[in-house]
């Protein structure tokens, strides 16, 4: 819950949407779940009266646009979670702020990209890193810009 900070609002694809769904509002109270539960989460979908998992809002039929007019509102941060396609529009647009990376002391061989394929290359600021007892690590970056190349 630190690496999300206080209050937050979720940015959400329709698969990780129904994953969490599913989990989170049958979840015994804890910091965790009670923050999750109440975060208002705006999820990238096409059929938006489908939604149970509140509270929520579509994000609409154009996803950047409606990314922009939150990101353009007074409220808490918004925080992207478990959403490759979503990671990269958010990038490929300009409007991530930060990026935070959760590396697990576990190597699967295989997996799903962080990012899509053909997504622009880009570089990233670190911010903080902080390393736990289990091997776990997090790190914030900022993001720099394009990476130029020569």
């Amino acid at each position: 819950m630190a690496a999300y900070g206080g209050t937050f609002d979720l940015l959400l694809g329709r698969r990780t949407y129904d994953i969490w769904s599913g989990f989170w509002p049958k979840a015994p109270s804890s910091p965790m779940a009670d923050s999750l539960n109440a975060a208002t989460k705006y999820i990238a979908t096409h059929r938006p009266e489908s939604l149970a998992w509140g509270p929520f809002e579509g994000l609409g039929p154009d996803i950047v646009e409606g990314i922009r007019r939150i990101k353009s509102q007074d409220g808490p941060d918004l925080i992207l979670s478990g959403s490759s396609t979503l990671t990269s529009t958010l990038l490929d647009h300009g409007l991530a702020d930060a990026v935070l990376l959760a590396v697990y002391p576990v190597l699967l061989g295989t997996g799903k990209r962080f990012v899509a394929e053909g997504t622009p290359p880009r570089l990233f600021e670190l911010v903080s890193t902080n390393a736990f007892p289990s091997g776990i690590i997090f790190s914030t970056y900022k993001v720099a810009g394009p990476l130029k190349t020569a």
